[in-house]
């Protein structure tokens, strides 16, 4: 990561240390899925009722690997990373046929920040496979076309910026949604610097805004789409949470038409799960009991 701007050793470290734990994670249950010409990665572990996890932006399910593995103590965990693909139906063609591959047919469904977009998408696709929905650290995707000509901006210059230049705008971005009271600024930081330095790659990072692009176009995430289902649906916000607005439980009850239970995570801030996996999993388990 040649020009960034150095963190604190402890930072980096405990950065190292997540990194590290994703690496066993992975090895330890990790699966491989080829649907059409996209090769999938998923980790699968656990017994009992079935959850299917979505991860956040930095597309590897592996982060969350601590939480993941309490959860699985009651839960057949479904995880799957991201792979590049730049529309939503090649996503969606890749969770149905994760979940048949592994014979689940119904599934509580999580997403957790920007898998919380993907979540409700898959739930308006499905919902006859979905029994409860809790989205994290995530708001209502009912955002429209009119965020169309914002991502095509940036996916275009996604495709142009030096790569260099591209991870320090990104890191000095989002660094500031990976932090908690209980967990330095440095220690997201340096995850952040070490999964876009070291593990994705452009494609993936249009990929990103890609899909977001395409559930916007297609208008796929909208009332109607859930009106015959049946689930309930719980959503963790974090007070420090940026990306959480006042108005979006309101809005998130009009879009789903049903109440919206809410489960406070306190200052723990937007990337719980990576942060503060222990308090995190209780608040997830609370969600789905």
């Amino acid at each position: 990561m040649r020009g960034d701007r150095r963190e604190p050793a402890s930072g980096q470290t405990a950065g190292a240390d997540v990194l590290l734990r994703s690496r066993r994670f992975a090895d330890a249950h990790g699966r491989e899925l080829t649907v059409g010409a996209v090769r999938w990665h998923y980790a699968r572990l656990g017994r009992g009722p079935a959850v299917l996890w979505l991860t956040g932006g930095l597309r590897r399910a592996a982060l969350g690997a601590v939480s993941l593995e309490r959860l699985a103590a009651a839960h057949t965990v479904v995880a799957p990373d991201y792979p590049p693909v730049t529309s939503f139906a090649e996503m969606d063609a890749g969770l149905c046929a994760i979940l048949a591959a592994e014979g689940i047919d119904r599934c509580d469904l999580v997403g957790q920040s920007y898998g919380g977009m993907l979540a409700q998408a898959f739930l308006a696709a499905h919902p006859e496979r979905i029994r409860r929905l809790v989205l994290s650290s995530s708001g209502p995707a009912d955002y429209g076309r009119r965020w169309l000509p914002v991502l095509a901006l940036v996916i275009a210059v996604v495709r142009v910026l030096p790569r260099p230049l591209l991870t320090r705008l990104l890191v000095g971005a989002l660094s500031g949604l990976l932090s908690s009271e209980r967990s330095p600024r440095g220690e997201g930081a340096a995850i952040l610097r070490r999964t876009l330095g070291h593990d994705l790659t452009r494609a993936d990072v249009v990929s990103h805004f890609a899909v977001a692009a395409d559930v916007a176009r297609r208008l796929l995430v909208r009332p109607d789409r859930f009106a015959g289902w049946q689930g309930d649906v719980a959503v963790l916000r974090a007070e420090n949470d940026r990306t959480q607005g006042a108005r979006d439980i309101p809005r998130l009850q009009r879009l789903l038409g049903r109440p919206v239970r809410v489960i406070s995570m306190g200052s723990a801030g937007h990337a719980a799960v990576l942060l503060e996996p222990d308090r995190y999993t209780q608040w997830l388990e609370q969600a789905l009991g």
